[in-house]
């Protein structure tokens, strides 16, 4: 037998066992040094150039919520972005003006996190989604068109403006600012109609407004009952009395009631999405033979917002924070 044939026979009875010690001796070398670095990381805030690379690259968590992690590198980029925003309002700002501290911002910014992954959670459960399409519409109706007013020279133009402004503003390509604000932006609002028309949750909401009409079928004055239940913060000013009221400045379905109402007579309740209304017509104005106005007194009994609800669901859900 040839040395060359004899060679892989050799190889094969190397011992194995000094190849595992030092993988051993590497792997946990690698992982000291990952908890070193997470240590510094959460501890001690390290930040800089290299911190945000190992950052990127590797899935520190700033918070778990419900087993979606919020990384770190996206809770730091976001505090960037909002620092960055303060110090330009600093620049533009009158002597003694008060601004968040940076503690605070970092409560801020982790809070809304948070309450982005809880809606992110609440949107699978009610079917809401946000389109590609969806968010770039937002962006040009907003973003561009805004950019257009100070910018001659057309959609070009308007697109570089805006960009230049994210860019002023928040540090933010456009790319990043439809991902990381108008879309979350569009699931709240998508998400706070969906929760506001849910009837089921809106029950209690509901039967408040059905106990306001209660009262007032017993006999109770008007501006007494509102007092006591509307939602209304105008109502501790007038009572529930909105006064004269012509068509077209109301909810299509409170102005169809409201309309339909014989002088002096009150309605069920009715829905609209601004909520659950009680009716009351005091006079009428005529013209050309049809009421042009109404004298409408209203109780409104708002339905759930959104970032009530979410923060009812955070006191109940599993989160694990990891940023001081």
């Amino acid at each position: 037998m040839s040395p060359s044939q004899a060679q892989p026979n050799i190889r094969h009875h190397i011992p194995a066992e000094p190849r595992r010690r030092t993988a051993w001796i590497v792997g946990g070398a690698a992982v000291a040094a990952l908890v070193l670095f997470g240590f510094g990381l959460y501890r001690y805030g390290w930040k800089g150039g290299v911190t945000q690379v190992i950052t990127k690259v590797l899935p520190y968590p700033a918070a778990i919520v419900e087993g979606r992690v919020i990384r770190y590198s996206e809770y730091q980029e976001d505090l960037a972005v909002l620092e960055r925003f303060y110090e330009a309002e600093r620049a533009r700002a009158v002597p003694g003006s008060v601004f968040p501290s940076r503690e605070e911002l970092k409560a801020r910014v982790l809070d809304r996190l948070i309450k982005d992954e809880l809606a992110e959670a609440l949107a699978e459960r009610y079917g809401v989604a946000v389109s590609s399409d969806d968010v770039k519409d937002t962006y040009e109706s907003t973003i561009l068109e805004q950019a257009s007013l100070d910018a001659a020279g057309g959609k070009a133009r308007a697109e570089a403006r805006a960009a230049e402004t994210l860019e002023q503003l928040y540090g933010l390509r456009p790319s990043q600012f439809k991902t990381r604000v108008l879309h979350p932006f569009l699931i709240r609002q998508k998400l706070e109609a969906a929760i506001q028309g849910d009837e089921e949750l809106n029950a209690e909401k509901r039967k408040k407004a059905e106990a306001a009409l209660e009262e007032l079928r017993s006999g109770k004055a008007f501006k007494e009952v509102a007092l006591a239940y509307s939602e209304d913060p105008a109502v501790t000013a007038n009572g529930g009395d909105r006064g004269m009221i012509g068509r077209g400045l109301l909810p299509p379905e409170v102005e169809a009631a409201a309309f339909a109402l014989q002088d002096g007579e009150t309605s069920g309740v009715v829905k609209s999405v601004f909520g659950y209304h009680v009716l009351r017509v005091a006079a009428r104005q005529a013209s050309s033979g049809e009421t042009a106005k109404v004298h409408l007194h209203e109780i409104l009994i708002r339905p759930i917002q959104l970032d009530d609800y979410l923060e009812v669901q955070r006191k109940t859900a599993s989160i694990i924070i990891f940023v001081q």
